[in-house]
């Protein structure tokens, strides 16, 4: 019988010691999971805070894509301005040249009459003498 205690207490000595090892792992992961779970949390509140900047920068990217498309409905609109303002310009041009054509014909026709009368009042002046 006291054998029996013997190996009876050996038994129980063993499994409390692997009741301690036990024990320890159980800790160690506890403290694991407890590690794992507040890295969950950070990058849960770290996931939440990127996709709250994607969101924004989706937003901005549709703002800048209308102002992009109203800036190239604006320049449509300027060239097409422009392209008139300089059509324009050139029908001026071309009046003042054919202004510019006249009023040297009119300066030559001015000074053939001048020296035409000049003429004429010179043989008048002669004559009359």
């Amino acid at each position: 019988m006291g054998e029996q205690i013997d190996q009876l207490q050996k038994i129980k000595n063993k499994l409390e010691k692997e009741k301690v090892g036990v024990k320890s792992e159980l800790d160690d992961l506890r403290n694991q999971i407890e590690h794992i779970q507040k890295g969950k949390a950070t990058a849960e509140k770290l996931s939440k805070q990127l996709e709250q900047q994607l969101n924004e920068m989706h937003i901005k990217l549709d703002e800048q894509s209308k102002q992009i498309h109203d800036f190239n409905q604006q320049k449509s609109k300027l060239t097409g301005e422009n392209n008139e303002l300089t059509r324009q310009l050139e029908d001026v041009e071309h009046q003042v040249g054919a202004l510019t054509k006249a009023k040297t014909q009119l300066q030559q026709q001015l000074a053939d009459a001048q020296r035409t009368i000049d003429e004429e009042l010179r043989g008048k002046g002669s004559v009359g003498k």
